[in-house]
């Protein structure tokens, strides 16, 4: 039968952590699936371990002596399956059992969503669960909004449509953030979600790429270029300004911001006031104005008060 889902996972030094996160795909609920795994040059046994699973207990590949960055073998991932759907996974996190029943149910219910993510469990090196992440947004508009600020669906929980990702070009290779990348080309052209629980437990450890990342300081960097370089589809500002509105720089952020709402309007539909008053345009666009421009900053809250009371 023909497989519907294809795991891509890239992985570079995955122990210990590994052999949970194949054993939570081993344990899913929805069976029809298959995993296509990336190895980036491990030295610590990840290969061995890999070949243990794959594909005597897990339906599928790995593929090895070819090393390349996370986006450049997502996207070679991409191109590789045969698969309908796509779902994500990191060497170091574990899947709730129901988490593809319960995207694939969605998805099959919205046929205009092309990626669904979840939300998340924090958890520690040891495996202890710590609460939940963020709460991120379920609609997308709301999604489109929360991203003017940051990525708004959890990498390793997101399921999407293989097509859709091939007509905006694949993921592109911005180290540590080349899902955000993805998500603002996504956004422009077809629907984005979130489902409201959480389908994995997201775990943090000093040797994750992401936390390396942010303890260098580079995560913000890398998402402000990120951001310049898509501003213009998805938010119809050019490159300088959006530099400007990220770098907090801007002479007229509150003019620049109503811009991007009436720009929404005409590609994504709704009430461009609508937009500019909704609690997630606010929150989104806060980051956009600088602590010293103390008009805008006042309008702003006055707006968040008001939106909070209503």
């Amino acid at each position: 039968m023909q497989k519907r889902v294809t795991w891509i996972i890239p992985v570079k030094n995955g122990m210990p952590y590994l052999p949970e996160t194949l054993a939570s795909i081993e344990a899913q609920t929805y069976k029809n699936w298959q995993v296509l795994v990336w190895d980036n040059g491990s030295t610590d046994g990840t290969v061995e371990e890999l070949n243990k699973w794959i594909p005597s207990r897990l339906p599928g590949r790995v593929i090895t002596g070819q090393p390349l960055s996370v986006g450049a073998s997502l996207a070679r991932m991409v191109e590789l399956c045969d698969t309908e759907l796509c779902a994500r996974i990191d060497a170091d996190d574990i899947n709730l059992p129901e988490r593809l029943e319960k995207q694939i149910a969605f998805l099959d219910a919205h046929r205009d969503v092309a990626i669904v993510g979840s939300q998340m469990y924090r958890m520690n090196a040891a495996g202890v669960v710590q609460g939940r992440c963020y709460l991120a947004p379920f609609q997308h508009d709301d999604i489109v909004h929360f991203l003017l600020k940051d990525t708004t669906l959890n990498h390793p929980s997101v399921v999407f449509r293989r097509t859709a990702v091939l007509e905006v070009g694949n993921y592109r290779d911005f180290p540590n953030i080349e899902d955000y990348d993805l998500w603002l080309r996504m956004a422009y052209h077809h629907k984005l979600a979130n489902l409201d629980v959480p389908l994995i437990n997201f775990r943090i450890h000093s040797r994750s790429t992401t936390e390396i990342a942010r303890n260098e300081n580079k995560l913000t960097n890398l998402a402000n270029e990120c951001f310049i370089k898509n501003a213009p589809l998805l938010y119809g500002c050019s490159e300088t300004e959006a530099k400007l509105l990220r770098e907090n720089r801007h002479p007229l952020p509150l003019l620049a911001v109503l811009k991007i709402a009436k720009y929404l309007q005409d590609t994504q539909g709704g009430h461009w006031w609508e937009r500019f008053r909704s609690k997630s345009f606010i929150a989104g666009t806060k980051r956009l104005i600088s602590s010293k421009d103390i008009i805008s900053r006042i309008i702003w809250a006055a707006l968040w008060y008001y939106r909070k009371q209503n």
